[in-house]
């Protein structure tokens, strides 16, 4: 019999905007994870078409894909990738058309109908978790089954009215994360750094964040996360990781376990790493521990300066603590990036102020300052829609979400031109009014193609449009479908809310009655 080929793909991006994601040395850890799940399948053929690693155009993911004579096709993406995503998978039928195409990420997981409904070219789409899902739809295509049976899809047929299209019930997330496979490194070429996840999920509720992985932490065990380092440093020779959790440190007491056990098997002295956390999950022994377990550096999510909008932001933080994290990162001589966030709710030029005071005083080794970004299945959005907290919705065209460089919303009392120029003044503060002339220039030499992008925009008043470049046919075969509304965003808030309560309650209750599992609520 011959095997089923499935291939996953991460799609290539329009322009090289932030290079340490558009052109990474490290593989996407979420096909990884995906490719790892289905090796273990019978009569299913895995291989991963990474185009950000890889370097590859369009045209060449079109012809990588037709050549691996591909039955399923999956692409993952964020709300700023979808469309070069929607993109990818129309050449792709061009050769493949009976190729089944499935789109899965946070995107179409806040989205679900409505992403079918803009792009034909997806004839499937995954709705959060995708492992378990994939596997089982993989299973359902061979055989012949109705996806009716598949938990977490929603999919074009013939016989669904209105609008064609089927939603199945949803899928539970995966509460055990020890089920999941070593990630499937093995088809990626090769790399510099390697991701990997030891948990899933957030506690809090930002305005900002959908939250895709839930408001439970779900924990892999420690002994089994270690094995995965071993296994990365002695199979493939990994000495530069990520850990790509939301929140690194929210369980303490079982980070200073996993530092321990890095420190005793020697595998401290082995790697290199950095994570990010919130500024309530660190203190001076852990951070010291850290690094002596190998890490180089972690980042904190500070987001503004302005004590009454940490307050209303729901990351239950304030300055007093954000001030405490950072000496205790000085203390142990951690260095340590921060994000910051211009443009909270009812922003105003006093709390941006704050905001860059705070930037200066913290004096991070890293600052990450963006814009705030409406991405759909987060209150901002929903405020946005509804021209609430100083917002407005200017367009959803998805490639206008970008944080660094998008121009999706408007701001009152402030044009979004103005924002952009304050963006570009805090950089400069945060290194000029520390004197760190040397860092400004490697930080502006590492991220070139974004601070163009930045400064451009700024300058030249572009802020309705990044001015990305494009394929000639890109907006041709992009065309045709029901573009988002603001309806369509402001459910997306109210709808994921509910999977959120729902999840939160099915958590909770597993947690109690199964003592061996690490849940942080």
């Amino acid at each position: 019999m011959t095997p089923q080929r499935v291939v996953l793909v991460n799609p290539p991006p329009l322009a090289i905007v932030e290079p340490w994601y558009d052109r990474p040395d490290w593989g996407r850890i979420g096909l990884a994870y995906l490719a790892g799940w289905l090796q273990r399948e019978p009569g299913v053929e895995v291989f991963v078409v990474d185009a950000k690693l890889e370097r590859l155009d369009f045209q060449q993911v079109q012809s990588r894909v037709a050549s691996l004579a591909a039955d399923v096709v999956g692409l993952t993406a964020f709300t700023n990738e979808i469309k070069p995503a929607a993109y990818t998978a129309s050449l792709v039928k061009d050769l493949l058309p009976e190729a089944v195409t499935v789109i899965g990420g946070v995107h179409v997981t806040a989205l679900p109908q409505q992403t079918l409904e803009e792009f034909s070219s997806f004839d499937v789409a995954v709705i959060g978790e995708g492992e378990q899902t994939l596997e089982e739809l993989c299973a359902a295509i061979r055989s012949g089954d109705d996806w009716n049976q598949v938990a977490g899809l929603v999919y074009r047929s013939d016989d669904a009215a209105p609008d064609g299209l089927v939603q199945t019930a949803p899928r539970p997330r995966m509460l055990d994360q020890d089920q999941l496979p070593l990630p499937a490194w093995d088809l990626f070429p090769p790399m510099k750094s390697f991701w990997l996840q030891t948990l899933r999920g957030c506690p809090f509720n930002c305005v900002f964040c959908m939250n895709h992985n839930g408001r439970v932490a779900r924990s892999r065990s420690v002994e089994n996360v270690v094995e995965e380092i071993r296994w990365l440093v002695e199979e493939w020779g990994g000495r530069e990781l990520r850990f790509g959790d939301e929140l690194f440190t929210v369980d303490m007491d079982r980070s200073r376990t996993l530092m321990q056990r890095l420190i005793e098997t020697g595998l401290g002295e082995r790697i290199r790493w950095d994570c990010q956390t919130h500024v309530r999950f660190v203190d001076e022994d852990l951070l010291r521990l850290m690094k002596q377990a190998g890490c180089y550096r972690v980042e904190l999510g500070i987001e503004t300066g302005d004590e009454d909008k940490l307050r209303t932001m729901g990351k239950g933080t304030n300055l007093k603590m954000i001030f405490a994290a950072a000496e205790a990162a000085r203390a142990a001589e951690m260095p340590f990036g921060t994000f910051f966030i211009i443009g909270q709710p009812d922003e105003t030029r006093e709390s941006i102020k704050r905001t860059v005071d705070l930037a200066v005083r913290l004096n991070p080794d890293l600052p990450i300052i963006g814009l705030m970004c409406p991405y759909p299945g987060t209150e901002v959005a929903r405020m946005a829609a509804n021209g609430e907290a100083g917002y407005r919705l200017v367009t959803t065209d998805w490639d206008e979400y970008n944080k660094q460089i998008g121009g999706a919303m408007e701001f009152s009392g402030m044009t979004r031109h103005q924002l952009e120029w304050l963006q570009v003044r805090a950089y400069l503060a945060v290194y000029l009014r520390n004197w760190r002339f040397w860092d400004l220039a490697k930080f502006i030499w590492e991220f070139r193609s974004g601070a163009w992008q930045v400064l451009k925009k700024a300058v030249l008043r572009r802020s309705v449009s990044t001015g990305l470049p494009h394929p000639d046919d890109y907006d041709e075969r992009l065309a045709g479908g029901r573009p988002a509304t603001i309806d369509d965003v402001i459910a997306s808030r109210s709808d994921w809310e509910e999977v959120q309560k729902r999840e939160l309650v099915r958590a909770k209750a597993a947690a109690r009655q199964s003592a061996g599992r690490t849940f942080t609520a």
